[in-house]
């Protein structure tokens, strides 16, 4: 009996220096018991849904016949506009992303807006500042300079573009989905080289969150960070497409309901408080008593039942915080 009291006992003074002491202002019942403001930063992530409209992808196919001697390609990999992933006969396939189809051979002088998209290609990839609608030397020479940086060194006296010394991207920065070519493999040219999942073609939040943090926002979708308008629209529609929400999303009537994270771009500091602290004006507006003074704050956030707060100006409150705010008069 005496061992088992002991042991009772023992337990009990266990029991209480292991039990967690409470600061003395939650100790008591006092109306005017107060804690210190912790401060932090916070993203102030909001769950939104993104409406994005579906698109089916043309895949990449072969601009010339021949052997696939070499491939880098694989599900998953993403295919960036002056590169190339696959060689035929031993020469790479320059992929270059145009809003058209190369459809016919060009050469200087040629003019139309496949001229004009294939300009335009040339520059966004850094191998020529060209303009307009016509083919110039300096088409020529971007096309050889990007031709050469994939890979394939285009003979002395190149003066027309080859369309089959091209490939054509329908998107820069979209993904693989199936790589049907394989090393070894007899192909014709039109031939699918690289499959290519389905896109984005628009994406635009449902609704953006009031009462919010100030500041500019981004979307937060699996690893991808993306800049969203004011408006609630997505403009990297390529990185959106490839990420991990947007892929393992179902479609109906063609559209993807996609959920995302729509967070601060840069966090802000907030002031930390327990949720029993916030009181309410007559007016409606939140409040706090700090200090014994009352003082209006805009609810930034809340997680594990503590709010995150700032001022009405957005400053971050600071001293010690009544818990029990209707108690003293926060109203």
């Amino acid at each position: 009996m005496l061992a088992v009291a002991c042991l009772m006992l023992g337990a009990g003074v266990t029991a209480i220096v292991m039990a967690p002491r409470l600061p003395q202002a939650l100790s008591g019942t006092d109306p005017n018991a107060s804690i210190a403001i912790e401060h932090r930063q916070t993203d102030d992530a909001r769950t939104i849904t993104i409406d994005a409209e579906e698109v089916s992808m043309p895949p990449v196919t072969a601009p010339r016949s021949g052997m696939i001697t070499q491939s880098d390609c694989k599900p998953g990999a993403v295919l960036k506009s002056g590169t190339s992933i696959m060689r035929i006969n031993g020469r790479s396939v320059l992929m270059l992303a145009t809003e058209q189809p190369f459809w016919r051979d060009l050469s200087v002088g040629d003019r139309g807006d496949d001229v004009a998209s294939l300009n335009k290609a040339l520059t966004m990839i850094g191998v020529g500042d060209i303009s307009g609608d016509t083919v110039t030397d300096a088409t020529i020479q971007a096309f050889r300079t990007a031709s050469e940086k994939a890979g394939n060194t285009l003979p002395d006296g190149y003066t027309t573009i080859d369309t089959g010394d091209v490939a054509w991207l329908p998107v820069d920065g979209t993904s693989v989905s199936a790589c049907p070519a394989t090393v070894g493999q007899d192909i014709a040219r039109g031939q699918t080289l690289v499959e290519l999942p389905a896109a984005a073609g628009s994406a635009k939040a449902e609704s953006l969150p009031t009462g919010v943090a100030s500041g500019e926002r981004v979307v937060l979708a699996g690893d991808q960070k993306l800049d969203i308008s004011e408006t609630g629209d997505i403009d990297d529609l390529a990185a959106f497409s490839r990420s991990a929400p947007f892929l393992s999303s179902g479609a109906q009537q063609g559209v993807r309901k996609v959920s995302v994270q729509w967070a601060l771009k840069t966090p802000v500091d907030v002031g930390v408080v327990p949720a029993s602290a916030i009181g309410t004006m007559d007016n409606g507006q939140p409040c706090v008593v700090i200090d014994g003074d009352s003082r209006p704050v805009r609810i930034i956030g809340s997680m594990l039942g503590r709010s995150y707060v700032q001022t009405t100006d957005g400053e971050v409150p600071d001293g010690n915080v009544r818990l029990k705010p209707d108690a003293g008069g926060c109203s």
